[in-house]
C-alpha cells in the first residue's frame, strides 16, 4: 500500500541591495506588526463565555480560543473579541467578519453546509432548567402544554417539540439571558439548551433555578470557520488535539466549570481535518491475519464479548479504549436508561490499510438498531477508526478513534 502525504514547502528569499561605493550603517531592522485576530464569542454564557466587569471575556470557550490563538502565533492581547449569537455565526463567518467562532456552536449536517467545523473540543448534551420548586417537570416529556425557551437561532426547542412533547409552547429570546430572566420571573416553564450551558446559570442562581439532569441529545462543540478554509480548519484542529494533550483542556475544564457542578463527558477524540477516507487496501497484500484480526474485533463487540473483546487490544491503552466504547453501547448509558435497554447495534468493517509488517489500520461502521425514535440524534450512527500493531505475531488493537455519522 502506498500513502500519499501532502508537505507544503515554504522559503524565503534574501535580497540585498547596494548602492554606491561608501558602505551606509544598516538601518535598525523593522519588527514586523504583530498577528491579530478576531474571534467570535458568546458573551452570555457563564462559565463557557460571559463578560467580565472589566469588559474581558472569561471562560471556557474563551480559554479554549486563546490556546488556539497562541498555537497559531497571536497572543491575547492581539484577540479581538466580537459577540456571535446563534443566528450570526455563519453570516460571521462567511463575510470575514470575524476569523473563527467558538461559540458553543454544535457539528451538524445542516451547518456542515455553510461553514466548516475543528475539533471537536467539548461533548455537551440538551438539557432543561427549570425553577428550584418545579417537580412536574423532569424529563422534556413533561413539556406538553408547557412554554419553553431557547435562544434565536438555536434548534433545541424544536427538537423538544419534534421528538418529545408535541403540544410544548414555545418561545425565544435574543439571548439565553434573557430566557433566563424569563424563567425565573415565571413567564416561562422550562429554558432549553446544551447542559454545561445551563449549570452555568443554575450556578448563578443557587437555591432559585437547577437543572433536570437528563441529556437527551449529543452535541459536539466545534470551531467554526469560513466554509471551504481547510488550511485555518486544519491548523486549529491540530491546536485544540495538543491542548487535549498536554492537560490544558483538563485545567481549563477545572477552572472554568467545575464549580458550577457540571460533570462533563470525557475529553473528545478529535477528527482530521479535512476528513478523508480510508482507502480499503489490496486484499492480495494485506496479511490474512491481519484481515482476521480485523474482523474479530468487530465479532466480538457485536456478540457483547467483552472478553473476547479485551484479548484483542493491547494492554496498556485497554481502559482508554473501554470507554470509548461503553460510552457508544446504549446498554451502558446510565442517563438513558431503560429507555434504550432494547437498543442494539451491528459493527462492520469497512477498509484495512497495511502500512508496513507490524502496523495497520482499519476501519467499521457502527449502526444503531431498535433506538427509539426520540432519541435518534442521541444514538447516530458511528465510524470507527482503529490502529493494529503486530506484537509477538499477533495483531493488537492499541487505539482507537469515534466519529458521529449526522444524518
Amino acid at each position: 500500500m502506498k500513502r500519499a502525504f501532502r508537505a507544503v514547502a515554504v522559503t524565503a528569499g534574501l535580497t540585498v541591495a547596494a548602492c554606491g561605493n561608501t558602505p551606509k550603517p544598516d538601518a535598525a531592522p523593522q519588527e514586523p506588526p504583530p498577528r491579530t485576530l478576531t474571534i467570535g464569542i458568546k458573551f452570555d454564557q457563564p462559565g463557557l463565555s460571559v463578560q467580565g466587569p472589566d469588559g474581558k471575556p472569561r471562560g471556557f470557550d474563551v480559554d479554549t480560543a486563546v490556546y488556539i490563538a497562541g498555537k497559531l502565533g497571536v497572543t491575547p492581547e492581539h484577540i479581538t473579541w466580537r459577540e456571535a449569537r446563534s443566528e450570526q455565526r455563519e453570516d460571521l463567518l462567511n463575510s470575514g467578519a470575524v476569523d473563527f467562532v467558538v461559540a458553543s456552536y454544535s457539528i451538524t449536517a445542516a451547518r456542515q453546509q455553510l461553514v466548516s467545523f475543528a475539533g471537536p473540543y467539548l461533548m455537551a448534551g440538551q438539557d432543561l432548567l427549570v425553577r428550584q420548586s418545579e417537580r412536574a417537570i423532569d424529563q422534556p416529556e413533561d413539556l406538553d402544554g408547557r412554554t419553553v425557551c431557547t435562544a434565536e437561532g438555536s434548534t433545541s426547542a424544536e427538537k423538544i417539540r419534534r421528538s418529545f412533547a408535541h403540544n410544548v409552547k414555545l418561545t425565544t429570546r435574543d439571548t439565553y439571558a434573557q430566557c433566563v430572566s424569563d424563567l425565573i420571573a415565571g413567564t416561562v416553564d422550562a429554558v432549553t439548551t446544551d447542559d454545561v450551558i445551563l449549570a452555568g446559570y443554575a450556578h448563578e442562581h443557587p437555591g432559585t433555578l437547577r437543572v433536570v439532569g437528563k441529556r437527551f441529545t449529543r452535541e459536539r462543540y466545534g470551531v467554526g470557520v469560513r466554509k471551504g478554509d481547510l488550511d485555518l480548519q486544519s491548523r486549529v484542529t491540530s491546536a485544540i488535539r495538543l491542548m487535549i494533550d498536554d492537560g490544558s483542556w483538563r485545567r481549563a475544564m477545572e477552572t472554568d466549570l467545575a464549580a458550577s457542578g457540571y460533570k462533563p463527558m470525557p475529553a473528545p477524540v478529535v477528527f482530521n481535518a479535512p476528513d478523508k477516507d480510508l482507502e480499503p487496501g489490496d486484499p492480495t497484500t494485506l496479511d490474512p491475519e491481519l484481515v482476521n484480526a480485523a474482523k474479530a474485533v468487530a465479532a466480538t463487540s457485536n456478540a457483547r464479548d467483552w472478553e473476547g473483546f479485551r484479548s484483542l487490544v493491547c494492554p496498556e491503552t485497554a481502559d482508554a479504549i473501554d470507554e470509548i466504547v461503553f460510552q457508544y453501547t446504549p446498554q451502558y448509558d446510565k442517563t438513558l436508561g431503560s429507555e434504550v435497554k432494547n437498543a442494539g447495534y451491528t459493527n462492520t468493517v469497512t477498509g484495512v490499510t497495511q502500512t508496513d509488517p507490524n502496523s495497520a489500520t482499519f476501519a467499521f461502521h457502527e449502526t444503531f438498531t431498535n433506538v427509539p425514535d426520540k432519541y435518534r440524534s442521541y444514538f447516530k450512527d458511528i465510524d470507527y477508526t482503529a490502529t493494529m500493531v503486530r506484537r509477538n505475531g499477533s495483531w493488537k488493537l492499541c487505539s482507537l478513534a469515534a466519529d458521529f455519522v449526522e444524518p
